[in-house]
């Protein structure tokens, strides 16, 4: 295993990008951390000469535009974080050769957890983003990266990644003319409700991250991750359940949450809760482009019956999610100010929550080695969530993963399993 690092320049001076009060909800949430796999059936030896210098080069390019992310972040007196960043920052990337199964670690089989940590970097001091290529001689690669949450989100990531896919694919001025480059004017996000002191003085309170830890699993024994596919077709007739004319991603999630309250078994509870966040670039006043470079999530709770929740007849869960997300038509900041306190409410219950979308388009992540033959949220084991990403293999399709401890896995694939069951 080796490390290296992708500088770029950018100017002489040091460059401060304040935090926004929605940076500040995931300021203390554990890194996000991806994994892709491509398959490359040739061996690492091809793959270091060949394909490693121009990977990084690619990358050095591509943080010319996306400089804040080889920065690092820094409390400010008050207690307030800033990104600072300036010319000859870089990104440690580090490559790595795995004798694991390939084929085995990009399925959607219940994989051990521990199989995932070896190919993802950690974040050193105050570092926001790092990378690992992991090479499988002779059967494929795997980039794995873990970045601060309370940098950017899903849409910030995703921005990234396809820049530097396309940096490396078509060259620099190509890529240049085909993506936009990310937005960085924070004064656009206006503050008229205080939510930045509000959620200052609520983090404090909470002693930063302590009260997520009932979420987290890492260190926990035989913890797995699978994922579970919904195809178009599958979608449609779990529609037909519903009273309402749910999206997939209501389906898919409300099927995931009625699977693992059942599982779980826990009749003491009256009320379950499932948690998602809802991207707020085009909902908030003024709009923000769609290239907008941080976090900008406001976060939606749903609560309903165990007792409807479990409903083998009708998919209730999805329907209460459904009601939620059309409630953000009277307006996606209503509320906000409990977005903090909400979201420590409900890792304390160990509810589910969402991470990822199939609208952020992962599998177009492009190299040059043919689209990811699997993407993974590895993160999920320390946040209580279900991964959702688009179908790489059906179109309208999602692929759902879980992180639970194997005895629960077991219980939630006999629900799931079981629950498809009844609609053949």
């Amino acid at each position: 295993m080796q490390s290296f690092s992708s500088p770029f320049a950018s100017g002489d001076t040091t460059n401060i990008l304040p935090c926004t009060f929605f940076d500040l909800i995931f300021m203390h949430f554990h890194p996000v951390q991806r994994v892709f796999f491509y398959d490359f059936p040739h061996s690492s030896h091809h793959f270091i000469s060949s394909e490693f210098p121009s990977l990084k080069h690619s990358l050095s390019l591509t943080l010319s535009r996306f400089y804040p992310l080889a920065g690092c972040l820094l409390m400010q007196a008050g207690g307030k974080p800033e990104l600072v960043f300036s010319a000859g920052d870089s990104v440690t990337v580090t490559i790595a050769v795995s004798s694991d199964d390939f084929h085995e670690l990009s399925s959607d089989l219940a994989r051990e957890m521990s199989r995932f940590h070896v190919l993802l970097p950690k974040l050193i001091e105050k570092e926001v983003l790092a990378i690992q290529v992991t090479t499988f001689p002779n059967s494929g690669i795997s980039i794995g990266t873990t970045m601060h949450h309370g940098v950017g989100d899903g849409a910030t990531y995703t921005h990234f990644m396809k820049t530097w896919s396309a940096v490396h694919r078509f060259g620099e001025l190509a890529a240049f003319s085909m993506v936009l480059p990310p937005f960085l004017d924070r004064s656009k996000v206006r503050d008229d409700r205080g939510l930045e002191r509000l959620f200052m003085e609520e983090l404090e309170e909470f002693n930063g991250g302590d009260g997520l830890d009932k979420w987290d699993l890492h260190g926990c024994n035989d913890v797995v991750l699978a994922t579970f596919v919904f195809g178009r077709e599958r979608l449609e007739k779990m529609k037909k359940k519903t009273l309402s004319n749910c999206s997939v991603s209501a389906l898919a999630c409300g099927y995931m949450w009625s699977c693992l309250v059942k599982a779980r078994k826990d009749t003491s509870k009256m009320m379950v809760h499932f948690g998602f966040v809802t991207g707020c670039r085009a909902r908030i006043e003024p709009a923000l482009p769609t290239n907008y470079f941080g976090n900008c999530l406001g976060i939606c709770c749903v609560e309903a019956e165990r007792s409807q929740v479990v409903d083998e007849e009708r998919l209730v869960a999805a329907e209460a999610i459904w009601e939620v997300i059309k409630g953000l038509e009277k307006g996606v900041m209503e509320g906000a100010d409990k977005w903090v306190s909400n979201v420590y409410k409900y890792a304390s219950e160990r509810a589910m929550t969402v991470a990822g979308s199939p609208k952020l388009g992962v599998y177009e992540v492009e190299f040059g080695w043919g689209k990811p033959k699997k993407v993974d949220i590895v993160s999920i084991e320390r946040t209580g969530a279900v991964s959702l990403t688009e179908s790489r293999d059906n179109e309208g399709g999602i692929e759902a993963g879980l992180a639970l401890p194997r005895h629960e896995m077991e219980e939630f694939v006999s629900c799931f399993l079981n629950g498809f069951m009844e609609e053949i």
